[in-house]
């Protein structure tokens, strides 16, 4: 029986000492990516597949860096920086264009038009209120097509505004502090500055009717061409469709990220979570919506031509996963 039972804890021993192996294999074979983002409550997908580890769990070691806003990402993308990286539609359709189709686009992660809102001083009541007056977005961001929409739609000529350029961290104190008389940008930069001065601002608006806006994930068509851009590519696409399931059901989780990692109040999380549309596909609302875009940009010359969805999307990834999460692309618009 001395033996048997000698036997067995060797037996044992040699499991856990496999097993440990094997989690160290594991971890060596993690792939390394780097995932550019921004301080906003639709990155919740992100947020929930890294806190329930569905990044690793694929394989992945993901380092998440934070901008301000995906036009400044860009900045960085650009240098050669990143393997993924989040913004809004008009920056993704620009920098398509800036860096001559070096760039597609592999999901659209989040849409909705009421976490876009205007936040102006309580003087300003309506949109012409806002003729003569000094206004800001961050410049080249969705937050442009915002101000170009509302402005033109409620009949208020563009030229009668000046738009100044801001980083949406600087919005909340250049409103409250009366620099600027309104600003057009995503939430929860709109909720922080009602939090911070609610005796001086308001929202004017959202974007209902006037705009839907993005949270788009790109990459460089040549990582993505090579076997390992793919693979890691379509892994976090997996990761993250897991992440959106927890993140769609479970607010909790979602603010408690958001209080621990960007000092978010609960009610300024809820109040985008609330408005969050996560599809994670490339499909008829996004091609509808771009194709908006796409004719304003021209009309606007904010763009280069056409979008021919065909060069600015990557479905590959997500057809490996799912192909209904893939539509045709329609013509060029």
């Amino acid at each position: 029986m001395r033996h048997i039972m000698k036997a067995f804890g060797v037996m044992a021993g040699g499991v856990f000492l496999m097993g440990l192996a094997t989690a160290y294999a594991e971890q060596q074979e993690s792939l390394k990516m780097t995932l550019f983002g921004q301080p906003s409550v639709n990155n919740d997908s992100v947020w929930m597949a890294l806190e329930k580890g569905f990044y690793l769990q694929e394989g992945l070691d993901v380092t998440y860096r934070l901008f301000p806003s995906g036009t400044t990402a860009f900045q960085a993308f650009q240098t050669g920086q990143g393997d993924i990286v989040m913004t809004g539609d008009l920056p993704s359709v620009q920098y398509y264009f800036r860096v001559k189709g070096d760039y597609r686009t592999i999901a659209a992660i989040e849409r909705d038009a009421k976490g876009y809102v205007a936040v102006a001083g309580k003087d300003i009541k309506t949109p012409q209120d806002l003729a003569g007056k000094t206004i800001a977005t961050r410049v080249g961001s969705t937050g442009s097509w915002f101000i170009s929409e509302y402005l033109t739609k409620n009949h208020v000529d563009p030229k009668t505004v000046t738009i100044k350029n801001l980083d949406t961290q600087v919005l909340p104190a250049a409103l409250c502090g009366g620099e600027i008389a309104a600003f057009f940008i995503w939430q929860p930069v709109g909720s922080r500055t009602l939090e911070i001065c609610p005796d001086k601002a308001h929202y004017l608006t959202d974007a209902t009717g006037y705009i839907q806006g993005y949270l788009v994930a790109g990459a460089r068509p040549e990582w993505l061409a090579t076997p390992q851009g793919k693979d890691i590519a379509s892994r976090w696409l997996r990761a993250t469709i897991k992440g959106r399931d927890v993140a769609e059901k479970d607010f909790k989780a979602v603010a408690a990220y958001a209080a621990d990692k960007l000092s978010l109040s609960e009610s300024a999380t809820k109040e985008q979570w609330d408005t969050n549309m996560r599809p994670i596909a490339i499909d008829k609302v996004y091609y509808s919506d771009f194709c908006s875009l796409s004719r304003w940009g021209q009309s606007e010359k904010a763009t280069d031509g056409k979008i021919d969805f065909t060069k600015l999307t990557w479905p590959d990834g997500l057809q490996t996963i799912d192909p209904k999460l893939v539509d045709p692309p329609p013509p060029p618009c």
